[in-house]
């Protein structure tokens, strides 16, 4: 499976992204937005004030579109800092995190006592070859806590296509 879609013309691209918080005093999306950055090219940009810290639990929930968007094949939550003690315990957010770190100031241990930054973060098509998806259109939930109350939100919209219907 994965030396199909290693040898595939395969096209894997942001089609929106939505941020929220719940509570301003919390937290606050100073930039949220995809920025074309080429002829195909869109990049991500964010900017996230914690103004409350620690943001230590993320839950992560992954969307298919089938009239309407219907949960597919992943609802987790983790301890961040558990994460980056125990990376290879949560096989689904390493591989979410290892196309991150080269984009963020998301790329050390705990504690996060900082504003997150994401800058110019290109989807590719190698982040596909370890994580084999149908073609369609998907969107990626993240939803953020502090003291085990959730906080914000953020949406990532993306389409799958491969060339072919597997």
């Amino acid at each position: 499976m994965i030396l199909i879609l290693h040898g595939s013309d395969g096209l894997f691209k942001y089609k929106n992204i939505k941020c929220k918080c719940y509570e301003k005093s919390y937290c606050e999306f100073k930039k949220c937005e995809l920025k074309v950055l080429g002829r195909g090219i869109v990049g991500l940009n964010m900017h996230v004030q914690a103004k409350q810290l620690p943001m230590n639990r993320v839950k992560v929930t992954t969307f298919q579109r089938f009239n309407g968007f219907r949960p597919n094949m992943y609802n987790i939550s983790v301890d961040i800092c558990d994460f980056f003690k125990h990376k290879k315990r949560f096989p689904f957010f390493n591989l979410m995190y290892d196309p991150l770190r080269n984009f963020s100031n998301f790329n050390h241990s705990c504690p996060y006592n900082h504003d997150i930054i994401i800058n110019r973060m290109v989807l590719n098509d190698q982040m596909l070859n370890k994580l084999p998806v149908p073609n369609g259109f998907y969107k990626l939930l993240i939803v953020i806590a502090t003291e085990g109350i959730w906080r914000g939100e953020i949406e990532f919209f993306f389409e799958v296509n491969l060339g072919y219907d597997r």
